[in-house]
This record gives C-alpha cells, sequence and structure tokens, in this order.
C-alpha cells in the first residue's frame, strides 16, 4: 500500500494556529471517470480563480481517470500540500489519489485515532496537510472514514488497482460538489460551469420556474438537467460491474448526546462554539472576521479575536449610496472592545453599482440574493486576504428567523380548505400566497414562507406552476422532536443550503477568498438540533440560548441594539442607473430560445414595478436570469451543432 518509504514521519504536527490543514482550502478540482474508453482531460482555467496559487494533474496509469486541481494555498504551504495527492508516490503513504476542497477541522486527532487503531500499518506522515490525513484515512477504511470527518468538504477518491471510485459532501453542504452522468462515466467538478460547458443540455421551463420560484436553483433542480448536485451527506461509489450508488451517511439529530438531564445547554453551547472557532481559526496566512453590528458576526468576531495569538483583523464594508442606518461606526466600537486591528472599507455608489455588474457576472448560478457577499469579499481580498470568517449560520440553528413566528400560524391556514384559500387569492397578493400552501406541514411551509413567485405569476408567464419545493428522499427524512427542530432543518436544509451557502461559495470563490463558518460546526449544529425547543424558547429574546451562552462576551448595549445592517437602494437604482442593466437583462430573457417569457407579461411586470406592486427582487431574479443566459450560451434542440456538445 504505502509504495516506496517516505522518510519516518509522526502523528500530530504543530500546535496551535497554523497546524496544517492542507492544500483543500477553498480550492478546486474536476474529475473525468471513464467505465469505457480514455478518460478526458478538462479545463482546470474555467475554475482558476478558485485557486490561483498552483495548479495539478494525474492520469491513471490505465488512463481512465484524469483528476485536475487548483489551490488556495491557506496550510502547509508546502509541497507537501499539493493535489491531487497520490499514496505511494513522492513519500506519501496510502494508496489511490486524491482530490479535495475543503477543510477537516478534526484532522489532528484523526490522525492520532489512525495510529493508535492501526499500529503495525506502518503509517508515516510526509507533511501537515488534512489532505493527507484524508488519504490515509480512505486508505485504511474506505467509506466508514466518511462519517468521521467535521469540517466543510467535498472529494473524490480513486483506487486504480480496484477501479473504485468514492465522492463524498460535507454533513450540511458547506461545500459544493457537482457531477455528469454518461453512458461512458462520470464527471466531478467543484462549479457547474465546467460540466454544463462541456456536457450540458439546455434548461426546461420546469428549470426556470423552480428558479423563479425560489430565487434560486433548488439543489434538486440545478438549472442545467445535465448537471446534479451530490446532496450534502451523501457519499458516491462507482466501481467496475457495481454501477453508481449513492447514499446517506450521516441524519441530523443522531449524534451522541450526554443526557438531559444533567447536561447544561448554556454551557455547552458556549463549549461547541469555542471550540469550533479555535478550529476556524487554523491557518499559515492571516484570518479575517467579517463584522457588522449584528449579533452572530460580533460572537464570532469575539472568540476569535481571544483565540488569536497574533491579533485578528476585522472588516465592516460602507456604502455612500446605503439606505437605512450606517452600522461602521458601530462595527469598529465593538473590534476596538475586543481588541482587534479594524478596518472599514467604504465605497462609493460608483464602485457599488459596478460591484452589482461583477456579481452577476461571476455567478456559477443565478441568485437574487449573492450581491452583498460579493462586495463583501471583494472588499476584503482588496487588502491580500485570503481566510474570513462568518456568523452564518446562527439564524437556522437558533431561532433568529421570521419563520419560527410564523410555521405555526401557516400550518394552521393550511388545514382551510383549498377552494377558500383559491377565494382569498382572487383579491390580494397574500391571499394568492396563501391559496398556493401545497400541505401544513412544519417542512413545507417553512420552505414555502421563502418563495418568490406565486402560482398566479408563474401562471401569466407561461411556466408550470408544480410543485418545486425542494424534496428530500424518503431515506433522508429523519423525525424531529419538534416544530422548532423543524423549521430549523426546513431553513438549514432549504433556504441556507440552496441560496446562502451557495452563494458564500460562488461569490467568496469568484475573488479567491475562503468563507469559514463556524456556527455550522456538525458537533455544534447537531446538538442545538436536537435540544428540547423550550430550551431555546424560554428567553426573552429571539437566539435567546446563544445570547446567554455568550452574554460575558458583549458589553450590554450590545446585546439590546437592534442591528442596522445595510441594504442598497436597488429599486431606485433599477429605476435610475441600473436601468439599461434592467433593460438589457429582461430583453435576454424573452428572446432566448431556451425558456422565453412572453413580452406582455415582462411589460406587466414592469409596471407593476414601478407602480410600487412588486418588490424590486421578484424582477431582478429575471434580470439575473437574463445576464447569465446571455453569458452561458447552453446547447439548444434550435442549434443542432451545439446539440452535439461542441459548444
Amino acid at each position: 500500500m504505502a509504495g516506496p518509504s517516505p522518510p519516518p514521519g509522526r502523528i500530530g504536527g504543530r500546535l496551535g494556529i497554523g497546524l496544517g490543514g492542507g492544500e483543500g482550502l477553498m480550492c478546486g478540482f474536476l474529475v473525468d471517470f471513464r467505465s469505457m474508453g480514455k478518460a478526458e482531460a478538462l479545463d482546470c482555467a474555467e475554475i482558476a480563480h478558485r485557486g490561483p496559487d498552483a495548479r495539478g494533474v494525474w492520469t491513471s496509469p490505465d488512463g481512465t481517470v484524469w483528476m485536475g486541481h487548483v489551490r488556495l494555498s491557506i496550510l502547509d504551504l508546502s509541497p507537501a500540500g499539493a493535489q491531487p495527492m497520490v499514496g505511494g508516490s513522492d513519500g506519501f503513504w496510502g494508496k489511490g489519489a486524491l482530490v479535495f476542497n475543503g477543510e477537516i477541522y478534526n484532522h489532528q486527532a484523526l490522525r492520532a485515532e489512525l495510529a493508535a487503531g492501526y499500529p503495525d500499518a506502518g503509517i508515516t506522515w510526509r507533511g501537515t496537510s488534512d489532505t493527507e490525513t484524508l488519504l490515509v484515512g480512505l486508505s485504511l477504511e474506505g467509506e466508514a472514514f466518511v462519517p468521521r470527518l467535521r469540517g466543510m468538504f467535498a472529494f473524490v477518491w480513486h483506487v486504480p488497482e480496484e477501479r473504485y471510485l468514492l465522492a463524498a459532501r460535507d454533513a450540511l453542504g458547506i461545500k459544493p460538489l457537482y457531477y455528469s452522468r454518461r453512458p461512458e462515466g462520470l464527471a466531478f467538478a467543484s462549479e457547474v460551469r465546467p460540466l454544463k460547458d462541456r456536457y450540458g443540455t439546455p434548461p426546461s421551463r420546469g428549470e426556470f420556474s423552480a428558479y423563479l420560484q425560489w430565487g434560486a436553483c433548488p439543489e434538486t433542480m440545478i438549472l442545467f438537467p445535465s448537471v446534479t448536485a451530490l446532496p450534502p451527506a451523501h457519499v458516491l461509489k462507482a466501481g467496475p460491474g457495481a454501477g453508481v450508488e449513492i447514499r446517506r451517511y450521516w441524519k441530523p439529530g443522531r449524534l451522541p448526546r450526554v443526557a438531559e438531564e444533567s447536561e447544561n445547554p448554556v454551557r455547552r453551547v458556549r463549549a461547541l462554539l469555542e471550540k469550533a472557532v479555535r478550529e476556524h481559526l487554523l491557518s499559515d496566512v492571516p484570518v479575517a472576521s467579517f463584522l457588522s453590528s449584528g449579533l452572530d458576526s460580533s460572537l464570532i468576531t469575539a472568540l476569535a479575536a481571544r483565540n488569536s495569538p497574533k491579533g485578528l483583523e476585522t472588516f465592516t464594508v460602507g456604502f455612500d449610496a446605503a439606505a437605512g442606518s450606517d452600522e461602521t461606526a458601530m462595527a469598529a466600537e465593538f473590534s476596538a472592545h475586543c481588541g482587534a486591528r479594524h478596518h472599514v472599507v467604504r465605497l462609493t455608489k460608483a464602485e457599488t453599482l459596478q460591484c452589482v455588474e461583477e456579481a452577476v457576472e461571476k455567478m456559477d448560478l443565478p441568485s437574487v440574493d449573492a450581491i452583498n457577499m460579493y462586495i463583501v469579499c471583494r472588499a476584503v481580498r482588496g487588502f491580500d486576504l485570503k481566510v474570513a470568517l462568518s456568523g452564518l449560520g446562527a439564524d437556522e440553528i437558533f431561532g433568529g428567523y421570521p419563520s419560527f413566528r410564523d410555521a405555526p400560524l401557516l400550518s394552521l391556514l393550511a388545514r382551510v380548505p383549498r377552494p377558500l384559500r383559491h377565494l382569498a387569492g382572487l383579491f390580494s397578493e397574500p391571499g394568492r400566497r396563501l391559496a398556493d400552501l401545497p400541505d401544513a406541514s412544519m417542512r413545507t411551509v417553512s420552505l414555502f414562507r421563502r418563495r418568490f413567485w406565486t402560482d398566479h405569476m408563474l401562471r401569466l408567464s407561461g411556466l408550470p406552476t408544480r410543485d418545486f419545493l425542494p424534496k428530500e428522499e424518503a431515506e433522508t427524512q429523519v423525525p424531529l422532536r419538534d416544530a422548532f427542530a423543524q423549521v430549523s432543518w426546513a431553513e438549514s436544509s432549504g433556504y441556507m443550503r440552496n441560496m446562502l451557502l451557495r452563494d458564500a461559495d460562488q461569490m467568496s470563490m469568484a475573488v479567491s477568498i475562503e468563507l469559514r463558518v463556524p456556527f455550522l460546526d456538525l458537533d455544534l449544529f447537531d446538538y442545538v438540533l436536537s435540544l428540547p425547543a423550550h430550551e431555546k424558547t424560554r428567553y426573552d429574546r429571539t437566539k435567546g440560548l446563544l445570547v446567554e451562552a455568550c452574554r460575558d462576551l458583549l458589553p450590554e448595549r450590545f446585546l439590546t441594539a437592534r442591528k442596522q445592517g445595510f441594504s442598497l437602494p436597488m429599486r431606485e437604482w433599477m429605476e435610475g442607473s441600473l436601468r439599461p442593466y434592467v433593460r438589457r437583462g429582461l430583453d435576454e430573457v424573452v428572446a432566448s430560445d431556451v425558456g422565453a417569457l412572453p413580452e406582455r407579461f415582462i411589460h406587466r411586470l414592469e409596471a407593476d414595478f414601478a407602480a410600487g406592486r412588486l418588490h424590486w427582487t421578484r424582477l431582478w431574479s429575471l434580470v439575473v436570469l437574463g445576464h447569465y443566459l446571455k453569458r452561458n450560451r447552453v446547447p439548444s434542440a434550435r442549434d443542432p451543432f451545439l446539440a452535439r456538445g461542441h459548444a
């Protein structure tokens, strides 16, 4: 298994900030796996923005598998972290070839466990990367090693001697993994773009409808039918004569728990969050924190500052054109309270407008809600930083959204006979939304609350109105203990996964920034999800359990202050400075040869928008789609040349 004997290594490595988490961090990879014929080299240049520091390729001895990788160097900056990583080659112990994107935060502990569990295996370590830890673990345990991983990850591992391939994605879907399945084999990528360009088939009107309903493509219905997202918490296996098998390796609420009667949830949440932040600080380059005036980013910043021996950089972006209050002063005050080095990046209106168009241009998949993330990441990258912490995820697990309040009421309304709800829908837009409620389950109403376009709008557009709620396989549906947990899981597996996490990945990687999300540490997530609702709602404020767990970190006035945030004046700009851009996007939707919408319908939406009857996001979703379609020409039945895959 080991191949040529490398120099003696040891379990563990350096402790503290800078311990190798390896090449995996915020990189990208491509794989072509053939069951017949020779593999083709894919174009790493299409994902070069994900890893501008280095590039590597590997082809299996029989030529049936090709792997390509681009590297954003964060940890273990030496060649010992380079990918593809091949066991038995260049001093690496193990077998097979591995490409990996992400971070395994418990990889130090896993190294120690592997050494203790396999004392006679002769394990040696060349470097300190978590990529190497993953390669060794997979070599020893195969698929059984995956549930032991804690972090954000997507990987493909191939063992040439066995013609065996294993792909996996982290439990919450923080990192993406897409694949295309063809008669001759499989292709994998960290983004949709390379697969769509080579193997893409045109979107159907169903895919358009799904996107417009949710403002983003549900993972179960990616815009291009030939491209599929491997679901979070799943592995994909392929081998000779075995076909392709996909199965779930983790379910929510199933991690071992201490008996509730003997445990203090407040102390436990604090301990888990502190551990998560410490692990998310591992890096050989400086780590920054995105800081707003809100609770979530403030808590992450406070804990990160306490655990950063070299000091923490914090960033707040201010907009001369932003509507509402400016949060930069309060953020600066809190950063000083934490002893961090604070930076305020203030953008002019012209700079912000440029960022809006850039964000749309760089989308791997269209989204109505990615602009702010791009603006913040772009601003931080200007300081030559590669890693930033985010407060994403706290609202989903601690109950920060109005859906936790609204879902029980919507569930009751869904029990009203459908004909009565349809009658209410004749007179108002809210009534139309209620008329569309498909059933009364907490998961359904929580997802439904996020819907952008109603059935009425879809019918006017000529698009299908069938239920495009993100589905879960029957085997993945697990009983959650109460309504709070059901809403939490719905928000996490719906809005967070399909929009927030995808936007975070595609917008941060567009400028070569790694975004880390400590609140989505799997042990913390699963523990809070498993708690009874009364432990999370017994307090007199939203996210009360989180506040109690971290009360000592924030001055009282920060605890009681209302989050100001920023909101770009998109309605004003769409009617003014962005009007030509809006016009071009809408014209592209009308002219599209794969899903044109009636021009009269577009004019009606514009009139409703101008009259204030239509929220700007509803029209903007079409603008984004139009520009995306123009930039991403796909094979069409009307173009036989493109349909043969010669795009």
